[in-house]
């Protein structure tokens, strides 16, 4: 009979192995995934969205597995377990073994760890990198050892390097910081921090070398909403966390179910443990609710993302009960069927839906637009101006290399070489007629009229849907010719 860490290890496999293979069901990586893999091609201190470690880590791990899509579902997986892994770890600080298991098990009854862990991005990565800082934190706190503070520094310089929203585990931890004055006369306290600038002041001279563009995405993602009363203020942030407990259902009706039919136990938790777990576990959330109500902001709720990484430590440290072998083996049983349940949501979503974003046969797209552009001019295809989707297709399944001019605007493409643009011309692609007036606006006579590309997608059971895509041509030389003539 296995024991419990050989079932726990092999419940991790079985669902790393699940959530790598449900996926390739898709005929097109999601959107995110593509523009990593694209920032890490092209961009190397920084993007327009968010900072780099998501672009190295996409397109390092593309490359090695020659290209190939389905190694991206595995790359995310990776990064799921391990962020388990360690919220397993930080558990063991604060529970007993079983107790540590089992809260990091309740994570897979937050759609953040299965059904939204598929498509790679920032907050996949997320996953990981908040409970390992948190742990290398309170590792550093209690034990004082060189090497945990210097993990910390590293992971924590990693997350900011991420997405800024790492910050706001910093926070946290500052406040637990602030409530310890005697951290600051700990020296190796300094030297985490000296590791962490390190490894984030390369990114800071990017942003300050362009504009801090970064910001300008993330305000504009945080800002409007439809609600125009003084009621946005207050819906909103409800709103909001009314999500993170949507996403977190199965995980806490779980908890819920399991807590009703044992033995209750009596809370005997330290002031230390209590207050960094409360820290951590809320004051992220916390300060995107702030902000919302302060602003009347609409928020994404996927930025909750990573900051329920600490739902199952905290419901076995302040709601703990008897937990043995019976409970134990029905707790596995459950948390297995809630993963089967979320594997079938997600593989029926893969097979039924018409989307372009799922049913996409890339490599037919890209070959269609650069038949249309060699039929055209015998120049060589170098740079596309499209939205997201089109753009980065066209950068990775191209038979040539190809640079994407996102929204044809240069602001949006740091690797842009204006110089070689001008010479090359580049083919448009806009799913709208304003967004190809747009282009018309921007560049005058040197872009072609539009004309149409019908495009269809399909499910496995025959069902089709088609969309009408504009595309015509960039070419500054022809208004050259025509000024001379």
């Amino acid at each position: 009979m296995m024991n419990l860490k050989h079932k726990f290890a092999l419940f991790l496999l079985c669902n790393l192995l699940l959530w790598s293979l449900i996926p390739l069901l898709r005929h097109s990586l999601s959107m995110d995934t593509q523009e990593a893999i694209v920032w890490g091609k092209y961009c190397f201190w920084g993007t327009t969205k968010h900072p780099p470690f998501s672009g190295w880590v996409a397109y390092n791990f593309w490359n090695l597995f020659g290209h190939l899509d389905g190694v991206m579902y595995f790359l995310s997986q990776i990064f799921v377990i391990l962020g388990v892994v360690y919220i397993y770890r930080l558990a063991r600080c604060f529970l007993d073994e079983t107790k540590a298991v089992l809260a990091a098990l309740l994570q897979f009854g937050i759609i953040y760890y299965n059904f939204s862990s598929v498509e790679f991005n920032v907050n996949v990565i997320s996953l990981a990198l908040w409970p390992m800082c948190a742990f290398y934190f309170w590792r550093g706190y209690t034990t004082n050892k060189w090497a945990d503070w210097l993990l910390f520094g590293l992971f924590t310089g990693l997350n900011l390097l991420n997405k800024y929203v790492g910050g706001l585990l910093l926070a946290a931890l500052g406040v637990f910081v602030l409530l310890r004055p005697r951290l600051f006369k700990n020296p190796r306290l300094y030297t985490s921090g000296l590791v962490c600038i390190a490894l984030v002041a390369p990114h800071i001279y990017w942003l300050y070398q362009n504009d801090f563009t970064p910001f300008n995405y993330l305000l504009n993602r945080s800002s409007g909403g439809k609600m125009i009363s003084a009621w946005r203020h207050l819906f909103y942030p409800l709103k909001f966390v009314g999500a993170q407990v949507l996403f977190a259902a199965a995980a806490l009706l779980t908890y819920v179910a399991f807590r009703h039919k044992n033995k209750k136990e009596k809370f005997s938790g330290t002031h230390d443990k209590s207050i960094f777990l409360l820290l951590i576990g809320f004051l992220p959330l916390a300060v995107w609710v702030v902000l919302s109500l302060l602003n009347g902001h609409a928020l994404k709720s996927m930025w909750g993302f990573p900051c329920l990484f600490a739902v199952g430590i905290m419901l076995f440290y302040f709601l703990p009960f008897q937990c043995g072998n019976y409970q134990e083996q029905r707790f596995f049983k459950v948390m297995a069927v809630w993963t089967a349940l979320f594997a079938f949501a997600y593989g029926a979503q893969c097979i039924l839906t018409t989307s372009q974003r799922y049913q996409t046969d890339v490599r037919k797209v890209t070959a269609m637009f650069e038949q249309k552009w060699a039929e055209h001019t015998a120049k060589p295809l170098k740079y596309t101006g499209a939205d997201v989707w089109f753009g980065d297709i066209m950068a990775l399944y191209a038979s040539h290399e190809i640079k994407p001019m996102i929204w044809f605007e240069p602001k949006s493409n740091p690797w842009f070489d204006k110089a070689d643009f001008e010479k090359a011309g580049a083919l448009l692609i806009a799913t709208s007629e304003g967004e190809y007036a747009q282009y018309q606006q921007m560049y005058g006579a040197a872009v072609s009229a539009p004309q149409i590309l019908t495009l269809e997608f399909k499910n496995y059971f025959g069902k089709t849907a088609t969309i009408d895509i504009l595309f015509g041509f960039y070419e500054p030389w022809e208004v050259s010719d025509a000024a001379e003539k």
